[in-house]
């Protein structure tokens, strides 16, 4: 059995999300419901009560001492991802386990993915960039010096060796980051979920980069496994204007599906599915065409801008957008 687990709490505009995006996975699921089963991790159980009838899903209540439990000593938030794919891992030792973010959706056949998952092989979203291209990267960012934080974690592998699975490992600036948005985990990796925990609890403390999670599933993943992107599966909106716009198309998720029967239910969201997918592709491409010309990198926003204009010719509030955006750009 493979169990598909979800975190899902706080905001509602979170719980939404998390709905569309286990529904996502049973659109596109074929096989039999009896070898799956999704465990959702949030303080607002009775939200989802309408949208999972007729579905393998439970819940496993996140109080306020568990969450606090769970981010640990440093109170790291993003440690409570690991603390309950480590208990997944406990209580269902015999089980793969595939973790979706919530604001993740399934695009193409799930069964693909899960029989995918094996000994030798795990999923992660996609391939980022290399610790030692974070400095640059995060120098960039606003506000400024956001670059301290890779840089005291690559002072910190640089110095100091780590034991995963009872062997001394050291790690290399060279090495990638992953975006742990999909995390797909044979059951065998169970067994080194107390070393990735420990392992982000250790970047966290020296380093206080908020994505050591990641980059603890990013470096010990590829000790014991091919870890192969997933984005062919799964979308990932994980930008602040991609989960915006998501958030304005799914405020109107309960209208669309609340009282439909299972398989028309279903029906739906694989066709949602679809539809938001290339509307959430276009909207990345618009922004990227955007920021790249006011940053004066013409080509890879040329590229963009050629994207959108192909699919949309006649949006003229973006044309007007790519004209003051390109103006910015030659100016600067």
């Amino acid at each position: 059995m493979t169990r598909h687990v979800i975190l899902a709490y706080g905001k509602e505009t979170e719980l939404w999300r998390a709905t569309f995006a286990i529904l996502s996975f049973y659109a596109w699921y074929e096989g039999d419901l009896a070898d799956v089963q999704t465990i959702v991790f949030t303080d607002r159980p009775l939200f989802f009560a309408p949208y999972f009838e007729g579905l393998p899903v439970r819940f496993s209540r996140l109080t306020l001492v568990r969450q606090e439990r769970m981010r640990g000593p440093q109170q790291y938030v993003h440690r409570v991802k690991v603390a309950i794919v480590e208990q997944v891992f406990q209580e269902h030792p015999n089980d793969n386990l595939l973790f979706c973010d919530s604001d993740t959706f399934f695009i193409s056949k799930a069964d693909s993915l899960l029989q995918r998952l094996q000994a030798d092989v795990s999923f992660m979203h996609v391939r980022e960039f290399t610790l030692a291209d974070a400095v640059g990267i995060y120098a960039s960012f606003k506000p400024a010096n956001q670059d301290e934080q890779p840089r005291k974690f690559i002072k910190l592998i640089e110095s100091h060796s780590f034991v995963i699975d009872s062997q001394e490992q050291h790690f290399r600036k060279t090495q990638y980051i992953w975006n742990s948005g999909v995390l797909g985990m044979h059951q065998s990796i169970g067994n080194l979920m107390p070393d990735i925990l420990a392992l982000s609890d250790a970047f966290y403390k020296s380093s206080g980069w908020i994505t050591a999670e990641q980059i603890a599933f990013s470096l010990v993943l590829p000790i014991k496994t091919q870890v192969q992107p997933s984005n062919q599966y799964v979308l990932h909106y994980w930008g602040q204007q991609q989960k915006k716009f998501m958030d304005g198309l799914l405020g109107d998720l309960d209208n669309q599906l609340r009282k439909l029967p299972l398989s028309k239910r279903l029906a739906t969201a694989k066709g949602l599915t679809i539809k938001w997918a290339h509307m959430i592709r276009l909207h990345i491409a618009r922004e990227g065409a955007l920021y790249s010309l006011a940053k004066g990198q013409m080509k890879a926003g040329v590229k963009c801008a050629a994207k959108v204009l192909i699919t949309s010719p006649f949006d003229k509030i973006f044309t007007k957008d790519l004209v003051s955006a390109f103006r910015r750009g030659i100016t600067d």
